[in-house]
């Protein structure tokens, strides 16, 4: 598997989606995800680090419900499935702030 298909499973594995819903996300078939396309990398990058970071910080299945939550709209489900990145990362800071795992 590439690093990108590794990325891939890492972040289905932290956010409990599914595999079509990361192809989707990263607007990826299977067999570019599996290949390797390396369009969409600066991406998945950031988002690994960002939801690595935060399952350190808060834990995994935390992450992962608030990431299924529908305590806001727009959701961070939905923010993901526009693809609106910096306002996931905006909502995913809030939240770890919201929730006291990051000071003010």
């Amino acid at each position: 598997m590439s690093a990108q298909g590794s990325r891939l499973a890492s972040i289905a594995a932290r956010l409990d989606l599914t595999d079509d819903a990361v192809l989707a996300i990263f607007q990826l078939d299977a067999l570019k995800a599996i290949g390797g396309d390396r369009e969409h990398l600066p991406e998945l990058e950031v988002l690994d680090g960002l939801t690595a970071q935060a399952a350190q910080l808060a834990g995994e299945r935390p992450l992962a419900r608030w990431v299924h939550s529908t305590d806001t709209q727009p959701t961070p489900l939905s923010l993901l499935e526009r693809r609106d990145f910096l306002a996931f990362e905006d909502a995913l800071d809030r939240w770890l702030r919201d929730s006291g795992v990051l000071g003010s």
